[in-house]
């Protein structure tokens, strides 16, 4: 009654699985950043904000309302950030410039620190600066440009700046992502995009 069965077990398993909900946001924020390691963040830039949708569309005062449930409050969130993510940058975007204009000292602070930085990285270097008869090595060199561009935007103020921008796009963002109605927005072709947001 023994019988040998054989069976083709050859083939390639891929066991990769397919990520949802926050994962899915994590593993983005990591290719993310890979990308702008690499030096690919002008162009990552350019490409979100030209998904930029309509402003007539974000500040449609029509479409303000209080979401009936903390079920839709949430669903809400997560599509309208991900709907506006191009509008909430160039929010973020806006709040900082206007920070850099209206305190000059930082602006001075970041326009002195990007200037240093381009003096060390623009074309062979020969200058070799000497402090107390030590010839100081182009890593020295960026760790001496790196202290003292942090030690101007702290005596420009830089801290509460930074402070005051990202509060204040935080705030701006979790208003109008918590009460502009996701419903009027344009239907998603993936079904399955907030998987874990069960609608109640």
């Amino acid at each position: 009654m023994s019988e040998n069965v054989n069976i083709d077990l050859s083939g390639e398993i891929n066991a990769t699985t397919e990520k949802r909900g926050l994962q899915k946001y994590v593993n983005d924020m990591e290719l993310l950043l890979q990308h702008v390691r690499s030096g690919a963040g002008p162009a990552l830039l350019m490409g979100v904000l030209a998904s930029r949708r309509p402003w007539t569309q974000f500040v449609a005062t029509d479409n303000f309302k209080v979401p009936p449930s903390v079920p839709r409050l949430s669903r809400r969130f997560y599509k309208n950030v991900e709907y506006f993510q191009a509008n909430y940058l160039m929010i973020f975007l806006g709040l900082f410039a206007y920070c850099l204009i209206t305190s000059p000292l930082l602006l001075i602070a970041m326009v002195a620190s990007f200037f240093g930085y381009r003096k060390l990285t623009a074309g062979p270097n020969t200058w070799k600066p000497r402090i107390g008869g030590w010839e100081l090595s182009k890593t020295q060199q960026y760790a001496v440009a790196a202290g003292c561009s942090m030690a101007l935007c702290w005596l420009a103020g830089a801290g509460a700046v930074l402070f005051w921008v990202l509060g204040a796009t935080v705030t701006v963002v979790a208003l109008h992502a918590s009460f502009f109605d996701a419903e009027a927005l344009p239907q998603s072709e993936d079904p399955e995009q907030f998987p874990m947001i069960e609608q109640v």
